[in-house]
């Protein structure tokens, strides 16, 4: 079994977390198989003019397996049968798969997240440009923000247009205190998540500027959940077209309150397996595919809870289960740089295992 151990991506970041974890999900242990454990098997087969015996079967005039033909002399025994196994056909340079990228950010817009929300912006252009430089077969990016409620109103104020202030739904207008105030999208492609089309910086700061007007509850995976879910993803709905099967999928969990089993206050129903279940659902139960970002308090950490109400710690277990592909820092830290200059070596490795489905 392995465990969770301390970061070793980058020297400056000590006191993050990466999580290579074994065993199966929701058995108590942490982390499942990781990718860099699968492997795959290539059998060479013959030519296509090769019966089972290896021999010829054309049937030209005179050829000795010519059936309609006169019957060859008899030159004595045959040789001992061989098998020409062929040459490995050309295919040309494989697809490694990964050459999409879905980015889920579901931020806390309750009243304590302005710092965070701030840092978070001022550190998306570095961490976005990163994740292109590294990701160089990646052609395609999806980025989404929703929030950890319903977005419906702040103090009284209309954000998100009204068929889509509930739950999970992408954020395409802001509004309410220290908010970006303003209409985000639709965005250039007439979706309600960002693409390479936009400007992936300026974009992002406009949606994921959400404010500090909502509710004290913070419902964080069931946000998730629903984001990701096939509900919001139909033709017609608020994220249609975001969820790809092509695409990695990145979750990013930005809060400084608890939610889950032992949460003190209103919760997300399920715990931390059932989340990871219903992420790897949005990936045909495939989990290279999926990796998971998340930013909170946590007991040995940088940022060590004072209060229940505070301790993220089911949201780092839900980290951790997805292996080599979770990871985990503090959202008390003063620069954000450092854990997405890390969060990018995760991304990259999670790209490189990437399996296509089907």
């Amino acid at each position: 079994m392995r465990t969770c151990t301390s970061l070793f991506l980058l020297p400056l970041c000590g006191s993050l977390v990466a999580c290579d974890g074994g065993g199966e999900a929701g058995s108590g242990d942490t982390g499942i198989e990781t990718a860099s454990s699968a492997s795959s098997t290539t059998t060479t087969t013959g030519p296509d003019d090769a019966d089972s015996t290896g021999r010829s079967t054309t049937t030209g005039g005179g050829s000795p397996d010519d059936t309609t033909g006169t019957a060859p002399e008899d030159d004595g025994p045959e040789p001992p049968v061989t098998f020409d196994i062929g040459i490995t056909p050309d295919f040309g340079e494989l697809d490694d798969g990964c050459n999409a990228v879905d980015f889920l950010f579901v931020i806390d817009n309750s009243g304590s997240m302005d710092s965070a929300q701030d840092n978070l912006v001022a550190n998306f252009p570095a961490f976005i440009d990163g994740i292109q430089n590294t990701l160089t077969d990646v052609e395609s990016y999806h980025v989404g923000v929703a929030t950890t409620d319903d977005y419906s109103s702040v103090f009284g104020t209309p954000s998100n247009p009204p068929e889509c202030r509930q739950l999970g739904a992408l954020i395409t207008s802001t509004a309410g205190t220290n908010s970006s105030n303003a209409v985000c999208g639709p965005y250039t492609e007439g979706y309600n998540f960002i693409t390479e089309e936009d400007d992936l910086a300026a974009s992002f700061a406009c949606a994921a500027q959400v404010g500090t007007g909502g509710s004290a509850i913070e419902l964080t995976m069931e946000s998730m959940q629903a984001a990701i879910g096939e509900d919001l993803n139909a033709e017609g709905a608020c994220n249609e077209g975001f969820i790809r099967d092509e695409a990695l999928l990145v979750v990013v969990l930005i809060t400084d309150e608890a939610d889950g089993p032992g949460d003190t206050e209103a919760t997300s129903a399920g715990t931390p397996e059932s989340w990871y279940a219903s992420v790897l659902a949005a990936k045909d139960d495939i989990p290279e595919n999926a990796a998971a970002l998340v930013l909170t308090n946590y007991d040995d950490g940088p940022c060590v809870p004072q209060f229940d109400y505070a301790d993220g710690r089911n949201l780092v277990e839900f980290a951790e289960l997805f292996g080599e592909n979770g990871f985990v820092a503090g959202i008390c830290e003063p620069d954000y740089g450092p854990s997405f200059t890390s969060a990018t070596a995760v991304i990259e490795q999670a790209c490189e295992n990437f399996i296509p489905p089907g």
